[in-house]
């Protein structure tokens, strides 16, 4: 039975195949020890560029990680180019790949090197979740104590060779099993009523037992009910795009305004100007029907007239629900802020 790949050995040989790709056809990558990669040379009409992964270590980032969670690691890796004997090469042949794979790897150093998985062995850990793998290739600078390490410990005669040392990472390691992970939250909804009746959830899921009651009021202990028991979000609309801040241009006649909420509510939105003078106005409350509880649909959007708008004034739009004569809720608080600016 064949080793099936891993996550590791899919890495090394994506680097590798990354970096064929920026040399000709007399240069060949490898990844073997530099006694074999030596012994492969000779003989042959290329050069070759072996790639020897001597360090694998963990990534210092992740605290706790679950059996079924990928495991990131760091692999230091020894570039030594190996020159053949055959067709008279350059004297300076090995500076040459050396300097072509330290320029290459300076320019690109983030490396895509995920590999096309076969789907339907289930011994290869890419027929299931995987990442895309991209890893950062960073330049090393190892003592000479440890490279003359690496080499005596490689055996026969093998003699030393000039060579850069670089670390990939992060590498993941994948697990046997991959967790199932939860899905994105789409929608989170936070309501404050006292008293839902049956029947008028809105459509949202109705209450289960994991509810708990807070009272409203001084304390939770039988204050004075709040004016509301809803407030809107507002937000300008402008070419697309939702914000809550706004400069517009001198004599700006109105802009537009998202209004969400509870549909069929009505609310009232107050301009209070500070002029470029310093003086205070602030404009007769204008009143609109929430159409949508969504700040994104087109019918959430509103027209709000402004006064005399001038280069210097700037303007606070202020939101509370209405009563049924139309009148701003004293008591009511105001909704989330707008600010305004006028420009030249």
């Amino acid at each position: 039975m064949a080793v099936p790949v891993s996550s590791l050995s899919v890495a090394v040989q994506g680097i590798a195949d990354f970096l064929d790709g920026q040399f000709g056809e007399d240069v060949v990558i490898s990844t073997d020890t530099p006694q074999r990669a030596s012994e492969r040379v000779k003989g042959g009409d290329k050069h070759l560029l072996n790639l020897f992964t001597y360090r694998v270590l963990p990534s210092g980032f992740q605290a706790a990680v679950a059996d079924d969670e990928p495991y990131f690691v760091r692999i230091n890796t020894l570039l030594t180019p190996f020159l053949t004997d055959q067709g008279n090469p350059a004297l300076d042949a090995d500076l040459r790949i050396l300097g072509h794979a330290l320029r290459v790897l300076h320019s690109r150093p983030i490396i895509p090197s995920i590999l096309p998985g076969n789907n339907t062995d289930p011994t290869d850990f890419r027929s299931g979740p995987h990442i895309d793998y991209r890893l950062q290739a960073v330049l090393q600078a190892p003592s000479m104590e440890e490279l003359n390490h690496i080499w005596t410990t490689q055996g026969g005669e093998l003699a030393y060779r000039l060579s850069v040392a670089y670390e990939f990472a992060l590498i993941p390691i994948e697990p046997l099993e991959h967790g199932i992970e939860a899905g994105p939250v789409t929608t989170g909804i936070l309501d404050i009523r006292p008293n839902v009746d049956a029947g008028d959830t809105m459509g949202f899921i109705e209450y289960g037992d994991e509810v708990h009651t807070i009272p409203l009021g001084a304390r939770g202990s039988g204050g004075p009910s709040p004016a509301t028991d809803w407030l809107p979000v507002v937000l300008f609309a402008n070419g697309g795009m939702l914000t809550n801040t706004r400069t517009v241009t001198n004599g700006t006649p109105n802009v537009n305004v998202a209004i969400a909420g509870p549909p069929e509510e009505r609310v009232a939105l107050e301009v209070s100007w500070v002029r470029a003078d310093s003086s205070e106005v602030t404009q007769s409350p204008q009143v609109f029907t929430i159409l949508s509880h969504k700040i994104d649909d087109p019918t959430a959007i509103v027209t709000l007239t402004l006064n005399q708008a001038a280069t210097g004034d700037s303007a606070t739009i202020l939101t509370r629900p209405v009563d049924g004569a139309d009148q701003p809720i004293a008591t009511s608080p105001f909704a989330n802020t707008l600010s305004l600016t006028v420009g030249a």
